[in-house]
């Protein structure tokens, strides 16, 4: 190391830096309270939808999940984590067991769906085969 270049930091001063200390601030964690709760009631609609019929059309929850999801995006930007209220904290674990739930439902549907494609598949397969590339059955033993 060169002598000139090495930086002695107990010599810095600190005095231009104003040292700020961050507490819980329900006032400043506004603003994503606010987005957090309607991202929690925009989840538990289509989890609702879901459970009440398996066959909803989820087009109409797009719209309100994606402008949750803005809604959250713009007011994390304004509040940064230092800030956050107990009462945010509560609703972000909330909002973390509404998100599984309607994942964990989701996922469900989309296994069936696939499940149901799989077998629409073969026998539309089945159907549209003459069985020229099909495996012989074996023959039963005499």
């Amino acid at each position: 190391m060169d002598a000139a270049n090495d930086v002695d930091f107990q010599d810095v001063a600190v005095t231009d830096l104003a040292l700020q200390e961050f507490t819980p601030d329900p006032v400043r964690s506004m603003p994503l309270v606010v987005a957090v709760r309607r991202a929690i009631g925009a989840v538990r609609e289509e989890t609702r939808a879901l459970r009440a019929n398996p066959t909803a059309d989820l087009k109409i929850f797009e719209y309100g999940k994606s402008q949750a999801l803005l809604d959250l995006s713009r007011a994390r930007t304004l509040v940064p984590p230092a800030f956050y209220s107990e009462e945010l904290r509560e609703d972000i674990a909330e909002f973390k067991e509404v998100l599984d739930e309607n994942v964990g439902l989701l996922q469900l549907h989309m296994n069936a769906v696939t499940e149901v494609v799989g077998m629409m598949s073969r026998t539309m397969i089945d159907y549209e085969s003459d069985g020229t590339y099909q495996a012989p059955f074996p023959e039963r033993a005499r």
